[in-house]
């Protein structure tokens, strides 16, 4: 690239590289730097789910957020053309054990039906039917049919490689160490490799967003994740408890996760996180226990402290964006966020709202 970029991207996660493919596709000239490998942290270790965990106890304007983002998904992902990236909407089921869970229920199924969501109410007959591998100590379930998942870690390198093909520059392995500054504007980057001037600066680093002097307060959350190995379609809808899920690969494996350990900067797995979560996947399916173990690892969650993302200018300083914090919504959150950096950068009014995700709230 000849001439300084237009904007440099700082992380080459699933956010980062939404986000160079967004500008990239408006013909900005893009770099995108990431300190490893392309999407190798955060949005490598995810299940892939395109729905938060638990919808309707969100605030307002993250759940406005999540369900505009879902929205976008199937035509952004149709977008990319890149099968492999395994867009299949086969459906969620949240198993109700206890008052708890049907208190949580009741609240979903409400806030899904005033929304015109499709959400079917299931007894244990109907859910076995549905689902013969959920655990037979179930109350009854909710079935959300439309609820999606994709292969987080193709998704994040295809996204990458399409920003290449319209001529973004990827530079992994290139840690970005501070910003080029004068009074009120961020000139560019520097870098292990040197320094990098360009118009716009765009922060989505996930959980190492804190190390940039930006004023973003960003955190760990590690979560472990297993990898089960079964019979083919043992499983044929993700199944979510309270405290963990089961997600069914299209290739018969199944994905098992995941714990929230806050501030942890390791991403390692223990055994009592190993331990928790077999314990949480066979109450929710029994018969996991015939299953083999394929593989574990962990990843850090970029998480601020009142749980919604940094979308935004900071106040004060020209050349800065920031699209960092996203927690355990990245995956499904890509869409949006890359569509709304990429109106800031043209100067245009945001798509959404971006008061409450202001970096400066």
């Amino acid at each position: 690239m000849a001439r300084n970029p237009d904007a440099i991207v700082v992380g080459a996660g699933i956010i980062g590289s939404a986000i160079a493919w967004e500008l990239a596709k408006e013909g900005r000239r893009v770099v995108l730097f990431d300190r490893g490998p392309v999407g190798r942290a955060a949005s490598w270790a995810a299940a892939g789910l395109l729905t938060p965990i638990h919808l309707a106890e969100y605030p307002a304007p993250l759940a406005a957020l999540c369900v505009e983002s879902e929205k976008m998904y199937e035509p952004w992902v149709r977008g990319l053309g890149a099968p492999e990236v395994e867009y299949i909407a086969g459906g969620l089921i949240l198993l109700i054990f206890d008052d708890q869970d049907e208190r949580d229920a009741a609240a979903l199924e409400a806030w899904k039906r005033e929304r015109g969501s499709p959400v079917i109410r299931l007894d244990p007959r109907q859910l076995h039917d549905l689902e013969a591998a959920a655990s037979t100590e179930v109350r009854g379930a909710l079935h959300l049919p439309d609820v999606a998942q994709v292969r987080n870690h193709r998704l994040t390198r295809a996204l990458a490689e399409a920003a290449r093909k319209l001529e973004a520059e990827i530079r992994p392995e290139t840690e970005v160490t501070g910003f080029l500054k004068v009074p009120g504007r961020i000139n560019g980057v520097r870098t292990t490799k040197g320094d990098l001037f360009a118009a716009e600066t765009i922060v989505a680093a996930g959980a190492w967003s804190g190390d940039l002097d930006v004023g973003a307060e960003v955190h760990p959350v590690r979560g472990q994740m297993v990898l089960l190995e079964g019979p083919p379609d043992a499983l044929s809808r993700t199944l979510l408890a309270r405290d963990a899920y089961l997600v069914p690969r299209a290739d018969g494996r199944v994905l098992l996760g995941s714990t929230m350990e806050e501030g942890e900067y390791e991403a390692k797995t223990t055994a009592d996180g190993i331990s928790f979560l077999m314990d949480q996947g066979l109450r929710i399916a029994p018969g996991i226990s015939r299953f083999s173990v394929a593989a574990t690892w962990a990843g850090l969650r970029p998480a601020t402290k009142d749980r919604l993302p940094y979308l935004g200018r900071p106040a004060g300083i020209e050349g800065l964006i920031l699209a960092t914090g996203h927690f355990r919504n990245g995956i499904l959150l890509a869409p949006i966020t890359a569509k709304l950096v990429a109106d800031l950068v043209a100067g245009r009014s945001p798509a959404m709202d971006l008061a409450p995700f202001r970096p400066d709230r």
